[in-house]
């Protein structure tokens, strides 16, 4: 299990085709690591997202069957039972996966534009890449969007399954 990552969470191994579904499970807390190629055999505590049709059937593979980013996370959400935990969304960094840390006000002075380190309630850092993230109207767009999503997932698929 990777820092960050929820127990018993399964990391779900994105191929690059399907790297836009990749960012949106971080942005909900989920170990979403981006691969070349997929593995000979999927390691346990993971499952392979992938597109491509011959791998459909293998142990540890979802074949990932949308094309659309919303029905390919509630296809996702659902086949696997997960349901995302509101405390853990943007818990992870978008660019590289790893969970991010809280970062210091004082911490952020130089490293983000003035008005944002006056306004901003909080910011966190990715200790791999160093990028550093703090609520804004990009983040409120996508809880809107997830909550959206939420929303529209069969109310047995949110009664079930693991938690982020």
């Amino acid at each position: 299990m990777s820092p960050g990552q929820a127990q018993g969470q399964p990391v779900l191994l994105c191929e690059r085709m399907l790297g836009r579904l990749a960012t949106w499970l971080r942005i909900l807390g989920y170990d979403a690591p981006l691969i070349e190629r997929p593995p000979a055999m999927t390691p346990p505590g993971a499952v392979l997202l992938t597109r491509r049709q011959r791998l459909a059937g293998r142990s540890g593979v979802l074949l990932v069957s949308h094309d659309r980013l919303e029905d390919q996370l509630r296809q996702v959400l659902g086949e696997l039972g997960l349901r995302p935990q509101p405390n853990q969304w943007f818990s992870r960094c978008l660019a590289c996966n790893q969970a991010v840390e809280p970062l210091e006000r004082s911490e952020a002075l130089g490293l983000v534009p003035d008005h944002t380190l006056a306004t901003a309630p909080g910011f966190t850092r990715c200790p791999a890449c160093g990028k550093i993230f703090w609520p804004g109207s990009h983040g409120q767009r996508a809880a809107q969007r997830i909550e959206a999503l939420l929303a529209s997932l069969p109310a047995a698929v949110l009664d079930q399954g693991p938690e982020a």
